[in-house]
């Protein structure tokens, strides 16, 4: 048995201006995801959602699409997802991105 993390990204598929995120940008993301850690999943349906921001309190809805790395639980694993947070923050000028880890065991 093998302790890893499985890594939840929700990708936006338009920026927050409303304009479409060019298809480019999402698989330059599945290139790097799949080149640092030998694959990913992608969900085919949309993820449809919404928050609130806590310090301006406007609504933002969005679609997005679900992809999923199963990485080792290392500190350096968990320290390049939060640098690589705020680089996708910026690639896809947003002021959030939703990503989540939960340590899974893989058998």
């Amino acid at each position: 048995m093998i302790e890893k993390l499985r890594v939840e990204f929700l990708m936006p598929l338009k920026y927050e201006d409303g304009s479409d995120v060019e298809q480019e940008k999402l698989s330059q993301i599945k290139d790097e995801l799949l080149e640092k850690f030998g694959g990913f999943s992608i969900h085919p349906l949309h993820v449809e959602g919404g928050w609130t921001d806590p310090d301006t309190q406007l609504k933002y809805y969005d679609n997005s699409k679900r992809l999923e790395v199963s990485i080792p639980n290392t500190k350096e694993n968990i320290e390049f997802l939060a640098a690589y947070k705020e680089k996708l923050k910026q690639f896809l000028r947003q002021r959030e991105i939703y990503i989540v880890y939960m340590e899974i065991v893989q058998v």
